[in-house]
C-alpha cells in the first residue's frame, strides 16, 4: 500500500539559494518569503539533490525524492518513467540584480563522463573546482516576468570584427585580424585571445572604450556598464561586442542549448530547465573558471536571438523549445476556469497572483500568491478557477 496518497496535490516548498548575484527582493516581494536582506538568488522546484523541494504532507516536510521514489509511476507518469526513470526537469524563479557568470552547460555525453571522472578522482561535491554535479545534460528556457537582460550565443564573424575595430581603434585591429579557416575556427581563436588577454591590453581597451562606447546601442550599453561595475577587472566586460545582446520584454520566452555560451545579466524571470546543475565558466565570477572543460563543451557557431513563440490556447499559453523534458505554460484565468489535461506527467503550479483553488473528482486545494503545488501524474484531470487576477505558470512534461 502506498504511504502516499497521488490521486491529491500537494502544497511544495521550494528550496532557496543565497548566490551573491541575487537580488534582496525580487523573489521575496513575489513569494512572501521574509525578506532578511540577503540576496536570494533563486527558489529550486524538483527534485534535484543540490536544491531539493519538499511538499507538506499533513504538516510534514517529504523530500519530493522519496515521493517519487515510494511509486514513480503514480508520481511522475508511465512514459516520463519508461524515458527518463525520474525527474526530469528542474522549475525555477530567478533573480539577478548582477551578472551571472559567462557560462555554457554540456551535453548528456560530456556530463555523464565528466560526472564519472570526478566521482572517480574522488573530488568532493562541494571542493572549489568541482564541475559536474551529476550526470545529466542542461538546457534551459527562461521566460521574463520583468524586462530582462541576458548574453545569448556567438555574434556573426563580421558583426565582431566590425565592432572591435569601431570601438577599439587603435588594438581592434590586432585583435581580429588573423587568418581562420572558417567560423568554428575564428570562434576558437578569438575566444582563446580573449581569454588570454593580458591585464595591459584589457586597461588599454577600456581606455579607448571611455570614448567609443557612446556609439553602443541602448542594450549593450546597459549590459557593458552593468559587467564594467561588478567586473572591473574581468575579461569578460567585452562580452557586449562579442555576444547577441538581449532584453526581453515580460512575457517573451527564450531558451539555451547545450554548450551555448551565455550570461543572464539583469531582472527575474521563471527557468525550466534538465533537471541538471552543471555549469563550466568562463568569466564574470569569482567561482572556478575551467576554461579547457568550456571549450570541451562549447558549440563555436553564431548563436540565434530568435525568441520561444508560444501555442495560443485560449487563457493558456504553451511554450516549448521541442525538447522531451520540459515544456512552460502561462495560464491568464480572467476569472475563468483552466481545465488541465486528462492525461499529464508530474506538473508543477505556481500562483504568481490572485487566489483560488485546483480540483478534482476527490480533492481540492486552495490557491494563493506566491504558492507553487505539485501536481502528479496519478491525480488526473483536474481544474483550476478562482479570482479575475488569478494568474498561473506551470513546468511539466510535453504531452
Amino acid at each position: 500500500m502506498d504511504r502516499f496518497d497521488y490521486n491529491r496535490f500537494y502544497h511544495l516548498i521550494p528550496a532557496q539559494k543565497h548566490y551573491a548575484w541575487g537580488s534582496e527582493n525580487k523573489i521575496q516581494s513575489l513569494t512572501g518569503i521574509r525578506q532578511d536582506g540577503k540576496p536570494l538568488a533563486e527558489i529550486w522546484m524538483g527534485s534535484h539533490p543540490n536544491g531539493m523541494s519538499y511538499i507538506d504532507v499533513e504538516g510534514k516536510d517529504i523530500p519530493v525524492s522519496s515521493f517519487i521514489a515510494e511509486n514513480p509511476e503514480k508520481a511522475l507518469g508511465k512514459r516520463c518513467v519508461e524515458h527518463f526513470g525520474s525527474m526530469p526537469f528542474l522549475f525555477k524563479v530567478l533573480a539577478a540584480d548582477k551578472p551571472l557568470s559567462i557560462q555554457a552547460h554540456p551535453d548528456l555525453e560530456t556530463a555523464e563522463s565528466g560526472f564519472e571522472r570526478e566521482e572517480r578522482n574522488h573530488i568532493p561535491m562541494d571542493h572549489f573546482t568541482r564541475v559536474y554535479k551529476d550526470s545529466n545534460h542542461k538546457r534551459e528556457m527562461i521566460y521574463a516576468v520583468s524586462t530582462f537582460y541576458a548574453l545569448k550565443g556567438f555574434r556573426k564573424v563580421e558583426e565582431i570584427k566590425a565592432n572591435f575595430k569601431k570601438f577599439f581603434p587603435f588594438s581592434g585591429n590586432a585583435f581580429v585580424d588573423f587568418r581562420y579557416s572558417g567560423e568554428e575556427d575564428f570562434y576558437k581563436k578569438f575566444f582563446t585571445r580573449l581569454l588570454s588577454m593580458d591585464q595591459t591590453l584589457r586597461k588599454a581597451m577600456l581606455r579607448e572604450l571611455e570614448t567609443t562606447a557612446s556609439g553602443m546601442g541602448e542594450v549593450e550599453q546597459f549590459i557593458f556598464r552593468k559587467l564594467l561595475y561588478d567586473f572591473p577587472g574581468d575579461r569578460c566586460v567585452f562580452a557586449p561586442l562579442f555576444l547577441n545582446c538581449i532584453k526581453l520584454n515580460p512575457g517573451e520566452c527564450m531558451s539555451i542549448d547545450e554548450g551555448q555560451l551565455h550570461s543572464y545579466v539583469d531582472g527575474i524571470c521563471f527557468e525550466v530547465m534538465s533537471s541538471s546543475d552543471n555549469t563550466i565558466r568562463g568569466g564574470l565570477t569569482e567561482k572556478f573558471i575551467d576554461v579547457l572543460e568550456l571549450f570541451n563543451i562549447m558549440k563555436f557557431v553564431h548563436g540565434s536571438k530568435v525568441c520561444v513563440e508560444p501555442v495560443d490556447k485560449g487563457i493558456e499559453k504553451l511554450y516549448s523549445p521541442g525538447w522531451d523534458e520540459f515544456c512552460f505554460s502561462s495560464i491568464v484565468t480572467g476569472g475563468k476556469v483552466y481545465e488541465g489535461p486528462r492525461d499529464h506527467g508530474l506538473e508543477i503550479l505556481f500562483v504568481y497572483s490572485g487566489t483560488g483553488s485546483v480540483s478534482n473528482s476527490s480533492f481540492s486545494l486552495d490557491l494563493k500568491r506566491g504558492m507553487a503545488v505539485l501536481i502528479p501524474a496519478a491525480s488526473g484531470s483536474y481544474s483550476v478557477s478562482g479570482s479575475q487576477d488569478l494568474v498561473l505558470y506551470k513546468a511539466a512534461m510535453p504531452l
